[in-house]
């Protein structure tokens, strides 16, 4: 997965738009706070007192709050400086992982990481992360508006601070190379801490607004969410939402990388990587979909040879639907000459024609309550339901909005549980 993105998706994430101080700035914070006093975090950073303290003055300024509550015995965090402080302790500490991880784990020891780690600038951060997203130096600097010369020297100024080559060369000029790319992947994550702390820090001085940035799994993730946030965005319409759409490893990279915070759909129960975790909220049980012009449409008794001599829609490679046609037909070969992951291509081929294909039951509903005659087949699935649920990083700290997101579709799902009880207890009198 190499983390690359479109222009417009970049403009969508790029940490530039959002809080995002001099960390220099924000160490001398961060002193401040652990130290409880100006004159020995200037004593620590070997910076004057004057130099400190403009800093955090300056920090002040940018979100317009208090972050000390100064006395004489020393300088003590507000509400608002304890937001900032665990997120950027959180930012410091990935940072030092992101370092650690570039030089190769019995290369360095943590320490010596986190020296490294101290040393990286904003700039440098900016620049990588940049020639990542868009591909090439030229494109970076035009979309981050600086000189090609600027960039160019940020981002090897990073490339020789870390002892590692992070670049390589193709036809189209230098972009990162795989060490890079991860490299820039993990700086990101540590930037969103602070765009975390911006939020939540507008969060508590009653401004309930910031940004969601979600993932959804072309087959069952978009119509999922779609449904969630046809309720969930009138009751928070000062927040912005990007949604992404692709394939599970796409969407697993964006996730990872923190270009996405959520990653709803099926879920592949495990995880592949152990740096997520799924959280189920329901069961999809899977069917047979045809349109209302097929032949099978309607018919009591549907039989195996029936399926093994229909024509099918299958999805790509090793794909869990592909996985449940060939348990079907029990050895049969499937007969098929369309593959697709596009749940609207697959609905517009049962539409207008004689295809079979697997779909979840409210994939199906769904497409029903849009007025496309779709039915399912009269034939038993012999397979689990499908865990449709959310991928989240593993250790992710959730902003107050995210939290607020997450238990919202949390209660959906618990909504949804209740009535199809409610359902199953009413068709059983």
């Amino acid at each position: 997965m190499s983390g690359k993105t479109n222009s417009a998706e970049a403009d969508a994430k790029s940490p530039q738009r959002y809080f995002f101080p001099s960390l220099t700035q924000l160490r001398a914070f961060s002193e401040t706070a652990r130290l409880g006093s100006i004159s020995r975090a200037s004593e620590t950073l070997r910076r004057s007192q004057s130099a400190v303290t403009q800093a955090v003055q300056n920090l002040e300024a940018e979100l317009d709050v208090a972050l000390f509550s100064r006395k004489r015995t020393g300088s003590y965090l507000t509400e608002m400086g304890e937001i900032l402080h665990q997120r950027a302790e959180a930012c410091f500490g990935r940072m030092d992982d992101a370092v650690q991880e570039a030089l190769g784990e019995d290369s360095v020891l943590p320490s010596g990481a986190a020296a490294i780690a101290r040393r990286i600038t904003k700039s440098q951060i900016l620049a990588l992360i940049a020639v990542n997203d868009y591909t090439s130096f030229a494109q970076a600097a035009r979309h981050a508006g600086v000189s090609i010369t600027s960039l160019h020297r940020s981002a090897r100024s990073l490339e020789q601070h870390i002892g590692r080559r992070l670049f390589r060369n193709t036809a189209q000029g230098a972009t990162t190379n795989e060490a890079g790319t991860r490299l820039a992947a993990n700086l990101q994550l540590a930037v969103k801490e602070l765009e975390a702390a911006e939020q939540e820090i507008r969060f508590h001085k009653g401004m309930l607004q910031g940004r969601l940035l979600l993932g959804a799994l072309m087959l069952a993730g978009s119509h999922f969410i779609a449904n969630e946030l046809s309720v969930f965005v009138p009751l928070y319409p000062r927040i912005k939402i990007s949604l992404f759409s692709g394939s599970y490893d796409v969407m697993l990279g964006k996730l990872r990388s923190g270009s996405i915070d959520f990653l709803v759909g099926l879920l592949k129960n495990p995880p592949p990587v152990d740096d997520v975790v799924e959280e189920i909220l329901g069961y999809d049980p899977y069917v047979i979909a045809v349109g209302h012009q097929h032949p099978l449409a309607g018919q009591q008794d549907v039989t195996l040879d029936d399926l093994v001599t229909s024509e099918w829609i299958m999805s790509h490679g090793d794909a869990h639907r592909r996985t449940i046609v060939n348990r079907l037909l029990d050895g049969a070969p499937a007969h098929y000459s369309i593959e697709t992951h596009s749940l609207p291509t697959i609905f517009a081929f049962l539409a207008s024609g004689n295809r079979m294909a697997i779909l979840t039951r409210s994939e199906l509903m769904l497409e029903e309550r849009l007025g496309n005659p779709l039915v399912a087949l009269n034939y038993v699935i012999d397979e689990p339901a499908a865990p449709i649920g959310v991928t989240l990083r593993k250790g992710w700290i959730p902003t107050r909005l995210q939290q607020e997101f997450l238990q919202f579709l949390r209660q959906q799902a618990s909504e949804r549980l209740s009535q199809h009880k409610k359902r199953r207890q009413g068709r059983g009198r």
